[in-house]
């Protein structure tokens, strides 16, 4: 599948490879219960069924509706199932988004963003699409309000996306607004067992200060992404990676001393899989894998 050059744009200002990714998993918020038509046309276009997908979404978005609409914009901007179309797929987009599709207000945004447009209408595209539960129109809002010196604004932005679960609103609330040193690293730790790996290098470098080798080679194993924790790999393997990656935090210790280190790395790594739930963020054209 090629992606358009219009949408690899877009792609660019959203950050992540998923707009290329027609049928990754993700989160869509889809309003009111859909038809047994939208969830069929759903189902094809998640199993990469796209001519299927393209078959059933079309007349359900000419009647209106919001997810075939957004859906159906996807596969034509990038031509997939359906002849490429990046005028009509952008209009279909638009469509959605006029339609309160929160996911179609996001990436509508973030292509003003990209094309520098009128940044009260990028404002009012996250607003509509955060009144829809949509955490990653929240995250826009709670920085732009940073910019604008509305620190509460900001705040309540953020523990709205944090009760909705998203972690990177966690680690932001921990160096934004933490009232406390354990306040701080509660959020963090938190955050870090959804995934967020930037919370992870946090705590790795908090471990640091405080001498404890081995949390700090954990946690920076964790925040470089170590092998493990969406697989089933050996311990010599990810003990391999934690070498390559965090080596530097107990290089110190004497050859017995970093052994028996690295035993309480395992054990720390241990255990935190066991808890690990990581969150699913926002993509773009990606749905979800039950609705």
């Amino acid at each position: 599948m090629r992606l358009s050059s219009s949408l690899r744009r877009t792609a660019s200002a959203l950050g992540c490879a998923a707009v290329t990714a027609l049928a990754m998993s993700g989160f869509l918020a889809t309003g009111a219960a859909a038809s047994s038509a939208l969830d069929d046309g759903i189902s094809a276009y998640r199993h990469g069924e796209f001519e299927k997908s393209a078959d059933i979404l079309a007349p359900l978005a000419k009647s209106g509706d919001a997810t075939a609409q957004y859906l159906l914009s996807c596969q034509t901007i990038n031509g997939v199932g359906v002849t490429a179309n990046e005028d009509a797929g952008w209009t279909l987009m638009e469509q959605a988004s006029e339609n309160n599709n929160p996911n179609a207000s996001v990436v509508m945004a973030r292509r003003l963003e990209a094309m520098g447009g009128d940044k009260d209408k990028i404002r009012g595209l996250y607003i509509a699409a955060a009144q829809k539960n949509n955490t990653q129109a929240m995250l826009w809002l709670a920085l732009d309000a940073l910019d604008r010196g509305d620190a509460a604004q900001a705040e309540a932005h953020l523990k709205q996306a944090w009760e909705l679960g998203d972690p990177r609103a966690a680690t932001l609330l921990a160096n934004r607004f933490a009232k406390s040193d354990v306040d701080r690293l509660t959020y963090l730790r938190r955050a870090a067992q959804h995934g967020e790996m930037r919370a992870a290098a946090y705590l790795a470098e908090e471990a640091r200060t405080v001498d404890d080798k081995a949390e700090a080679v954990g946690w920076c194993a964790i925040a470089t992404g170590m092998p493990g924790h969406n697989e089933d790999v050996d311990w010599k393997t990810i003990g391999d990676a934690v070498e390559k990656n965090c080596g530097q935090f107990d290089k110190d210790l004497s050859p017995k001393d970093r052994a028996i280190n690295r035993e309480r790395v395992d054990h720390f790594l241990s255990e935190f899989f066991k808890n690990y739930e990581p969150w699913q963020p926002w993509r773009a054209c990606a749905v979800p894998t039950s609705r």
